[in-house]
């Protein structure tokens, strides 16, 4: 796709967009969103169509290295031996490197100074890209120059002669430079590096050091003030600029006649040095780790779940339904039209996100319309009860999706690996269902009503209207839920290491290479691994770059001799020359603690959040009942025989998002009534009506969630189990506990804290009603 094109049309989107927001008149605003509607559904599929989805490394395979680490020296020369250490920061900057947020990379220790490296396909440009990042150590070190660079002298005492890149293309310059010869500071207190470019010098570097590096760099600068500063990246004298200053408070400048492509790759380089030099051993493609089987069952089980939620949609809200539909489907188009242009690559995380943002789209739905039936019922006509249907309904729509937002940034800004992969999914999911539910169905509505092809819509009924004492079972529930929290927990101490997966604890990864001329199925591989009862096996087939076919298995490394064994026996004159070695864990402790870094910090803005725009009581409530949901999510799925995996990692931030998202709609129909019943009233039985109002919808979201879940389950191969249990018993927990763990815990919470709730809600709304009002003058 050509960026101008792309760029005029964002532009063209962005005014349309506008427009509509700017124009109040119903036939004007029809107009406008019918034209975003199209302008919109085209461009993405433009997007799909120019540049595809790209599958993930877990999907649909891509290129494999393995890299080694070299001994670095000290100042002294000395060689240091590689630590465990070593090869988590390797790793740590490789996905620095190579992850901009849009790619899914798979990074695993192997041996005791070796990383193997997956990540999704990549073009044979892209490659050569790749190889020089994953190379490039970009030891950066400052020196004071010890000879002016036209003297043309020898050797200075004490100063060791290093090529200058600046004078490279001019031979009438001298090609070398003469520098102290340890360095005056090194680059590792670099904290932040960018390229730029500047109108006078073409493109440069700017660096940052922490506070740590400002001091000694502003030490140089005050004992040189008016000589050269040395800027020297792996040997070679880059920048030799004159100290105009004592003081440079932290910051300074690589200029020399860069390129861009040149100037980025080096900043991203000095922003992540490597200690250790790094060398690719091995490259070689790697098949998808779940299989051409496994991803034609998700396709297959995705499209039949659409249909059973279209069905179900189209039966219980009728036309309204179908109405629905548009909006869900430009939601699922934006969606990929998205990942096209950004090019990001779909992951299972990703389809996890994908699931959620669905799911929050057929929900948003849901409201408007259980809100329109009320209204219809109010004896309001169709075009009235729709308006006011979507007003109050915006409220909790905003709020769910601001939270949602509120998680899957941070989680993309502090998590890393494939969880971003999920995170960026949901943030393009979240825009699309807005869009889908708020603009899409608005618009298809009006040119019905306008048309007059539509007077009126008639809903099935869920459950008897009514009023149902729903707090009054919270005590039992509230107990024997945290009851099974701690049978939940208990599932690590049974099953012991059993409970944790290899791509948490490492294992071993043990090799055959494919006879020529012969077929060796991965899916073959994993059946006679099976039979023998071999368990939690993960199997590639790699192509090295001689063409040369490989089967990996990836196992606990003390069923690593019965595989090689197993194997060798099954396919005879297949698979030969098994080789074992060990293989340190794909979710390294950097993921591990940034997972566990950004979801605690999700939840404390998400506590924040709920504080400020609906009560203390009301985030209390909200945050217990979602660390209730993730902890009985991923005990209970230990105990019931699976070991955690990467993908339970999207399993569970899919559960977290359901859940609170289902606790908020409860939540803001509580406080909505509250605030109607300023005259005061018991706080229980309001809380009941408004639990009772909401049941209908809560349960309708539930079975939409759970009906592809379901079908996953009992269709789909291993790995789709994998996925679709904890996100099942995630449904299933998430939807009791919004009514009988954060419901109650609200009310106990202002009970036990002796502040009226209700006070508290109706003076926020006094409070925030006055300072919108605008201020009268004479």
């Amino acid at each position: 796709m050509s960026p101008v094109a792309t760029f005029f049309a964002g532009v063209v989107l962005l005014f349309v967009f506008f427009a509509y927001l700017g124009t109040t008149g119903h036939d004007k605003k029809k107009l406008f969103g019918t034209l975003l509607t199209v302008l919109m559904s085209a461009f993405c599929a433009w997007a799909i169509w120019g540049n595809g989805i790209k599958p993930g490394i877990d999907i649909g395979g891509g290129s494999s290295f393995t890299v080694q680490l070299q001994k670095a020296k000290d100042d002294n020369g000395k060689e240091r031996d590689i630590t465990s250490d070593s090869i988590q920061q390797a790793i740590a900057i490789l996905e620095k490197r190579l992850n901009d947020g849009t790619k899914d990379l798979i990074m695993a220790p192997q041996g005791k100074d070796r990383i193997t490296l997956n990540m999704p396909g990549i073009s044979q440009n892209e490659l050569v890209a790749v190889r020089e990042k994953i190379q490039q150590v970009a030891h950066l070190e400052f020196r004071i120059v010890r000879e002016n660079l036209r003297s043309g002298t020898g050797p200075v005492i004490g100063a060791v002669e290093l090529p200058f890149k600046e004078n490279a293309d001019k031979k009438d310059r001298p090609q070398t430079i003469y520098v102290s010869q340890r360095a005056d500071m090194e680059g590792k207190y670099v904290k932040r590096a960018f390229a730029y470019q500047d109108p006078v010098k073409g493109w440069a570097i700017s660096l940052e050091f922490d506070s740590t590096g400002a001091d000694l760099f502003d030490k140089i600068a005050e004992a040189a003030v008016g000589k050269q500063l040395a800027v020297i990246v792996d040997g070679v004298v880059i920048s030799a600029p004159t100290l105009q200053t004592a003081h440079f408070g932290g910051r300074a400048e690589i200029s020399g006649q860069f390129k861009e492509q040149e100037a980025r790759q080096l900043a991203t380089a000095l922003e992540n040095p490597l200690e250790n030099p790094m060398s690719i051993i091995e490259e070689s493609s790697v098949s998808a780790a779940f299989g051409a089987e496994t991803v034609r069952q998700g396709e297959y089980t995705g499209i039949v779940s659409t249909i059973l939620i279209a069905v179900f949609m189209v039966i219980y809200y009728r036309l309204a339904g179908v109405v629905a539909l548009f909006g869900v489907i430009v939601n699922i188009l934006m969606i990929f039209g998205a990942m096209a242009l950004f090019n990001v690559t779909l992951t299972m995380p990703g389809i996890a996100g994908i699931a959620l943002t669905v799911g929050m789209g057929v929900d948003a739905n849901v409201l408007i319309y259980e809100r329109l039936r009320e209204e219809m019922k109010a004896g309001k006509s169709l075009g009235a009860g729709l308006a006011t249907a979507f007003e109050k309904a915006f409220a909790a729509i905003f709020d769910v999706h601001v939270t949602t937002f509120i998680t899957s940034m941070i989680l993309f800004y502090l998590a890393s690996g494939l969880v971003k992969g999920f995170a960026i999914t949901l943030t393009i999911g979240i825009f699309g269902t807005l869009f889908g539910s708020l603009i899409v169905t608005r618009v298809v509505f009006g040119w019905f009503i306008d048309n007059h092809k539509l007077d009126k819509v008639t809903f099935a009924s869920f459950l008897p209207e009514g009023t149902y004492n729903m707090l009054s079972y919270a005590k039992p529930f509230i107990i024997g839920s945290f009851c099974l929290m701690l049978f939940s927990l208990l599932g690590f101490v049974v099953r012991d290491n059993h409970g944790i997966g290899i791509d948490f604890r490492g294992g071993a990864k043990t090799r055959f290479s494919v006879t020529p001329n012969e077929v060796v199925k991965t899916a073959d591989v994993e059946k006679a691994l099976t039979e023998a009862g071999i368990k939690s096996v993960y199997v590639e087939e790699n192509t090295a770059a001689t063409g040369l076919h490989l089967i990996s298995v990836r196992s606990e490394e003390k069923d690593a001799s019965a595989v090689e064994s197993t194997l060798e026996k099954a396919f005879v004159g297949k698979l030969t020359g098994g080789s074992t070695d060990t293989v340190g864990a794909v979710v390294g402790s950097e993921l591990a603690q940034r997972s566990i870094l950004a979801y605690i910090v999700a939840m404390i803005a998400i506590l924040i959040y709920l504080s400020m725009f609906y009560e203390f009581s009301f985030a209390v409530g909200a945050i217990i009942a979602l660390a209730h949901d993730c902890v009985i999510v991923v005990g209970l799925s230990v105990l019931l025989g699976q070991e955690l995996s990467i993908i339970h990692i999207g399993a569970v931030l899919t559960v977290a998002g359901y859940s609170i998202n289902d606790t908020i709609i409860v939540f803001d129909r509580i406080r909505e009534m509250i605030r109607a019943k300023a005259e005061g009233g018991d706080l229980e039985s309001i809380m009941n009506e408004a639990i009772s109002v909401t049941l209908s919808r809560t349960l309708l979201t539930s079975l939409t969630a759970l009906v592809p879940m379901v079908v996953l389950y009992f269709f789909g191969g291993p790995s789709m189990k994998e996925f679709s249990l904890p996100i099942l018993i995630g449904i299933i927990v998430g939807t009791y506990s919004s009514i009988y763990i954060a419901s109650p815990l609200v009310l106990w919470w202002a009970n036990k804290t002796g502040k009226s709730l209700q006070k508290q809600i109706l003076d926020t709304h006094a409070r925030k009603q006055a300072e919108a009002k605008p201020i009268a003058t004479t």
